[in-house]
């Protein structure tokens, strides 16, 4: 896949929905050094909840969890997923992932599916595939490549909605001033990355229509 590389600051909420039983996640693929809590980690490894993965500089990895999601990590990331329920989301402390979500279930009350967490953005996304990339400590590259997203400061710094059936970037950059989001070229990816993603969880990504649910 073309270089996809992380996030500076986000929550990424992701709303997408049909239900699901119990959490199953395991390792489907994998390239080079990776680790899973610090060991390393082979094809067909289950993730649980709380698990850390780790890609080194020139490897990639893709976890599948319950049948019909599926995270793709690129060269030099690292992610921990939530301690309580790993299909409830997950903290990207460094590096890329994009991802491809189709059967998820809302908490009660809310239209939160799945939420990413790193450091100083909130994105509410309705939809089913994104990516992210930290291309320096100020700027992040954000992909709604078929979807919606809400964008959202700390504090209300910004907001912004980005609702596409086939890529909208956008350029979020902090500065002295403050964060602000800015239009983007579209970068690091292409078509064929998002709907070889998809096809690995037997998925395809309808580019006529924006996939959002109500």
């Amino acid at each position: 896949m073309s270089k996809i590389a992380g996030v500076i600051g986000l929550l990424l909420l992701v709303a997408c929905g049909m239900a699901f039983s119990a959490d199953r996640a395991s390792i489907i693929y994998l390239e080079g050094d990776v680790t899973l809590d610090g060991v390393p980690a082979s094809v067909g490894d289950d993730v649980a909840a709380g698990a850390t993965l780790r890609t080194a500089s020139d490897a990639l990895c893709e976890v599948v969890f319950n049948s019909r999601n599926i995270v793709h990590m690129t060269g030099g990331t690292v992610l921990t997923f939530d301690p309580n329920q790993l299909s409830r989301g997950a903290t990207l402390q460094k590096g890329a992932i994009a991802m491809v979500l189709r059967n998820l279930s809302a908490v009660k009350g809310s239209e939160v599916r799945f939420s990413i967490k790193t450091s100083t953005t909130v994105a509410g996304v309705r939809g089913t595939c994104f990516l992210v990339k930290v291309e320096d400590d100020n700027n992040t590259f954000i992909c709604c490549c078929n979807g919606a997203i809400h964008l959202e400061g700390d504090g209300g710094a910004f907001a912004q909605n980005l609702r596409s059936s086939h890529h909208q970037e956008v350029r979020v950059t902090r500065a002295q001033s403050g964060i602000s989001v800015g239009a983007a070229p579209m970068l690091y990816h292409t078509d064929a990355d998002v709907e070889a993603i998809a096809a690995r969880i037997g998925e395809k990504i309808d580019w006529t229509k924006v996939d959002q649910q109500p």
